[in-house]
């Protein structure tokens, strides 16, 4: 079969089990970026280490566009505020859990912003996928690198990163450097592997979950207490080949070091730390 052939059962398996990628704002090496002038990036809604290849853990290796034309900033937020983040695909694996964050050292480090536990993506396709979040109110101004990432419950991970300027905020970040984190190439693979397997139906009665004192509701925001901005837990990473699994199939993800601001599920599946604790950073 030819690369061209190849290519094209690519695409075709891709409309067809396509996952999720972050829609907005745009990330590195998406069609709507624009300031991208490398083709299209067709992995962006796979899972991490998907259709034969090895992906770079941090933004799947576009940190590397940092300072440069390619890198610059898609979006202007002011630290403190409430902002939306939109995710696009026809795989949503019937929900998983999400956290979104900031690096202000040039990807260095993650910072979580804000953890969705549970229905996110939404899992229903009438439901819209945008999401909200409040930006940190001490986030350094300057620009910075935003972090979406999903874990589903068949322990798939997948990120996507967009460049950010931030103003307001409390000092300054880091300047941006070029880095090199990891290989760009995007070679045909010789099969596409990848596949979204059928949701399956909560296993247990529907029950809400209990989180201190409180009781979740749809969509519940838990308190956010006053948590400096260095001090917040880094995002979590899990079903990489790092040793860290999320729960398979009958629970979604619940974060072990979450941050202070939660966003709780519909309750439809019950949540669960990943494991084993040491390897997952608790």
């Amino acid at each position: 079969m030819t690369k061209l052939s190849l290519l094209a059962v690519c695409v075709l398996f891709s409309e067809v089990l396509a996952h999720m990628q972050l829609l907005d704002p745009p990330p590195f090496g998406a069609s709507n970026n624009p300031f991208r002038t490398d083709p299209v990036d067709p992995y962006l809604q796979y899972p991490y280490n998907c259709c034969g290849r090895s992906d770079p853990y941090l933004c799947r290796g576009y940190l590397n566009l940092l300072g440069t034309p390619q890198g610059r900033p898609v979006a202007t937020w002011e630290a403190g505020s409430v902002q939306t983040f939109s995710l696009t695909g026809i795989g949503n694996h019937y929900g998983g859990s999400c956290q979104v964050g900031f690096s202000v050292d040039g990807g260095k480090t993650f910072q979580v912003a804000t953890s969705f536990e549970g229905n996110c993506p939404h899992r229903h396709a009438t439901d819209s996928q945008d999401f909200s979040f409040t930006v940190p109110t001490d986030i350094p101004t300057g620009d910075v690198v935003f972090a979406w990432t999903w874990i589903n419950r068949e322990q798939e991970f997948n990120m996507n990163c967009a460049a950010i300027t931030i103003t307001g905020g409390a000092g300054e970040a880091a300047q941006p450097t070029n880095q090199d984190s990891g290989n760009l190439g995007f070679n045909v693979p010789d099969g596409c592997s990848c596949t979204c397997n059928k949701p399956q139906p909560a296993p247990r009665p529907l029950q809400r979950y209990r989180r201190g004192t409180g009781i979740s509701a749809h969509g519940k925001r838990t308190d956010s207490p006053a948590v400096p901005f260095n001090e917040r837990p880094e995002m979590l990473v899990a079903d990489t080949g790092n040793g860290c699994l999320s729960p398979l199939t009958t629970a979604e993800l619940k974060y072990p070091n979450p941050g202070p601001d939660v966003v709780e599920g519909d309750g439809e599946y019950q949540v669960e730390l990943p494991l084993p604790p040491d390897k997952c950073g608790y």
